[in-house]
């Protein structure tokens, strides 16, 4: 079973990475035509949205019973896997 701290620390070490990889990928996006800097751009957008809302339930989380916690991390886990594909895939633009 996994212990709230370690669900935390998944998480936020999810969110800095995904950070730093943003800005990765930002630096590329001047490289890129028109049409592909649209769709990077649209993507970026939902992995913002995506990144908020994994923020979101982390906060929700800090108030939650050990107990629940088994509940929350399937879902915060199923949020962190959505977050990592978003930025395979908009690493993909890229190849």
């Amino acid at each position: 079973m996994m212990k709230k701290e370690e669900i935390k620390a998944k998480a936020t070490e999810a969110l800095t990475e995904a950070k730093s990889k943003l800005e990765e990928l930002q630096g590329k996006r001047e490289s890129m035509t028109a049409e592909l800097k649209e769709e990077f751009d649209e993507k970026v957008i939902l992995l913002k949205v995506k990144k908020k809302e994994l923020e979101l339930k982390l906060e929700r989380m800090e108030d939650q019973s050990e107990e629940k916690w088994d509940e929350i991390k399937d879902v915060l886990g199923d949020s962190i896997q959505s977050f990592k594909d978003g930025f395979t895939n908009l690493g993909k633009l890229f190849n």
